[in-house]
């Protein structure tokens, strides 16, 4: 170190520079109203359809319109960005989510039903993209990891009640209400995005690459992948946990998602600055380790006290893992191209999602129980971890202004 070279000296627990500002704030429970809409339709929605005729294959194929919309909508992203303002588009996806609410009772009927899950697909993979490429812009660099795992705050909570207010809604005043409400959480969010300052992302000053290159940001797909398996593994808590319970005799297995928001938001609080501290290899591989601890503790201590602490360990690599390789993967391209990487890891993460139920449901079919499910998905974290050995633990650590 020269001698005009001033020592880095850091405070622990009020680093610098300023990361709670009123934009970040703002960024927060505009997060919170996008996904608690989406939250609340978790465990009502299959429910809503079945109450309206609607086939197992219909059923499915309109869940799996939602998809196609969001994977669709993210890689248009940029481009849209680009063109017309990230807080315009922003705005203009929280309204597309408020009409595709409204659209499930004003037109009951299963073509209609589609429409209004792409209409909510594309809302939704628009705003999310866009709130992480907007916040990561206003996060100080040495601080992303940190200010991600606090913009997922929102998520989190709106994860944990999201659920349960759903049903109360459906089951007490009736479906509109709930689809009502649904809708008023993207009103919400648009007044609240009032409050956003003028925005200009690094995407939207740079040209944008021609052919495949405008749609996918390839230095983004290496650390997309421990996302891609990081959803195929988790997939069978989210999609299975509840058959599984009901395999076993357990009962109210929501008590498991409710308890593991406590770890995800322990988790999101420290991981984050122990990753800008001291880099990604201290929080990946432990998180990695929590979750099949969680994963095999279910398959084999099957019951209900096990099932609670395994919850708080889902809920600590949960919420450590997920911001950690959000963060990974926005660092490893230049700031210009921060919301095309941020598509393709919800895109990766998305797939992984889909792919995972699929293999681990058809496991489920050839051995007769659900707890093949809960032995398999373990392997998908295992190679999660050879991923990210092979290709980032040597260069791990952050890079410091």
């Amino acid at each position: 170190m020269s001698a005009s070279t001033p020592p880095i000296t850091e405070n622990y627990f009020f680093p610098k520079p300023q990361l709670w500002t009123l934009t970040f704030l703002t960024f927060i429970f505009i997060n919170f109203f996008i996904f608690l809409g989406f939250d609340m339709l978790l465990p009502t929605l299959s429910l809503y359809l079945d109450s309206q005729a609607c086939s197992k294959e219909e059923i499915g194929l309109i869940y799996a319109s939602f998809a196609v919309s969001s994977v669709f909508s993210r890689l248009m992203t940029t481009r849209l960005s680009k063109r017309f303002g990230p807080t315009r588009v922003l705005r203009f996806g929280l309204g597309i989510c408020f009409v595709g609410s409204l659209m499930f009772f004003v037109i009951p009927h299963q073509l209609f039903y589609a429409l209004a899950r792409i209409l909510h697909g594309a809302g939704v993979g628009l705003t999310s993209t866009l709130m992480v490429s907007m916040a990561a812009q206003t996060i100080p660099a040495e601080r992303l990891g940190e200010g991600l795992g606090y913009l997922g705050l929102g998520a989190t909570t709106a994860l944990a009640i999201g659920p349960l207010v759903g049903i109360k809604l459906s089951t007490t005043w009736g479906y509109e209400a709930m689809f009502t409400s649904v809708a008023c959480c993207s009103v919400a969010a648009g007044l609240i995005s009032l409050y956003l300052p003028k925005i200009k992302l690094a995407s939207d000053l740079a040209p944008i690459p021609k052919g495949l290159k405008s749609l996918i940001e390839i230095k983004a797909l290496p650390p997309s992948t421990l996302i891609f398996t990081f959803g195929a593994a988790t997939c069978a808590i989210t999609s299975y946990l509840a058959i599984y319970c009901q395999e076993l005799g357990i009962k109210n297995a929501a008590s498991f998602f409710v308890v593991s928001t406590i770890g995800v938001l322990t988790a999101r609080m420290t991981a984050g600055r122990i990753y800008d501290r001291y880099g990604h290899l201290f929080v990946i591989p432990p998180a990695v380790a929590l979750l099949i601890t969680a994963i095999l503790s279910l398959v084999f201590f099957p019951d209900p006290k096990i099932m609670l602490a395994a919850s708080v360990l889902y809920g600590l690599g949960v919420g450590t893992l997920f911001p950690s390789i959000q963060a990974l993967t926005l660092s490893s391209v230049p700031d210009e191209r921060n919301t095309a990487a941020s598509a393709v890891f919800f895109v990766c993460f998305d797939v992984g999602i889909g792919l995972g139920t699929m293999i681990l449901g058809f496991l489920a079919g050839f051995f007769g129980t659900f707890k093949a499910v809960f032995a398999a998905s373990p392997f998908f974290l295992i190679l999660l971890l050879l991923i990210y050995l092979t290709l980032f633990a040597r260069g791990q650590g952050r890079k410091r202004s």
